[in-house]
């Protein structure tokens, strides 16, 4: 996770941070007095197209403007709360997540080129594939959190963020990400194209961590939901049944620590590979 901190030393992608969390943010906004799905917590977001797209093409700077932007969307969206907190953590990894496990996920599937861009019927399977993880990855951290404190059942929640955030990837993004990365690539905003590669995390194993990544992230949403609706009696599509349960906490957990270590283990410098060739 080098790179997350050492991108605030160059001025471009910190703008990069401002114009991702503005982009998102507005959007959010827009769509706040929409359809809502937890009053105060969630609605229909097509907004969060945006944070797997804005990982690829601007690497750490997309996922903290992900986090920041979700953060000024909740505090002019009118929703800014105790939810906020873990919403700021899993919008971050909506961002985080897909362009971290790019490379390994090419590394592991085919040796096509690893250029952050759905112009092949491979690349668009990757895109789907790191957006459902990324999707699932947040989640399950807001889910989780939302449920230990009482505030929203698990089940219904981590259901909930998962479709809403794929949804719009797998709808709207590989059109999206086709669009703009020609006209990132020439204005010279990929993060491959700013950052040098010493400042971005080597990782280690990072074949095994992309697949400890979707394992997290994908097995913490399906056990959680398990362990919800069995031991703790939640509905999936409803309220009803038991919040801040011990098995659901300490079920997920495991998951969450995974998520983290993947996050540890994964590199990003396999992008950089192509420019050196």
């Amino acid at each position: 996770m080098k790179e997350v901190f050492s991108m605030w030393k160059n001025t471009r992608m910190i703008i990069l941070v401002a114009l991702s969390a503005a982009i998102y943010a507005a959007f959010l906004i827009v769509f706040k007095g929409g359809i809502p799905i937890v009053p105060g917590i969630t609605e229909v977001r097509p907004a969060n197209v945006f944070p797997p797209i804005f990982g690829l093409l601007f690497g750490p700077a997309g996922a903290w403007g992900a986090a920041i932007g979700n953060t000024i969307g909740d505090l002019f969206g009118g929703t800014l709360g105790a939810g906020s907190i873990f919403g700021f953590f899993g919008n971050f990894f909506l961002g985080f997540v897909p362009y971290k496990m790019w490379g390994a996920l090419f590394n592991l599937v085919t040796k096509d080129d690893m250029a952050p861009t759905t112009n092949s019927v491979k690349k668009v399977i990757a895109f789907e594939i790191v957006a459902l993880t990324a999707s699932a990855a947040c989640a399950v951290i807001i889910a989780w959190y939302l449920d230990l404190t009482g505030i929203v059942p698990y089940a219904f929640l981590a259901i909930t963020i998962t479709v809403n955030n794929f949804a719009a990837a797998f709808l709207l993004g590989p059109i999206l990400l086709t669009l703009l990365y020609p006209r990132i690539k020439r204005w010279g905003l990929l993060w491959t194209d700013i950052m040098d590669k010493e400042d971005v995390a080597r990782g280690f194993s990072p074949n095994i961590g992309s697949i400890l990544m979707i394992v997290g992230s994908l097995g913490g949403l399906i056990v959680g939901i398990m362990l919800a609706a069995g031991v703790a009696g939640q509905e999936i599509y409803g309220f009803a049944g038991v919040s801040g349960s011990v098995a659901v906490w300490a079920g997920v957990l495991p998951f969450l620590i995974l998520i983290i270590i993947a996050g540890f283990m994964l590199s990003g410098q396999e992008q950089f590979i192509e420019d050196e060739d």
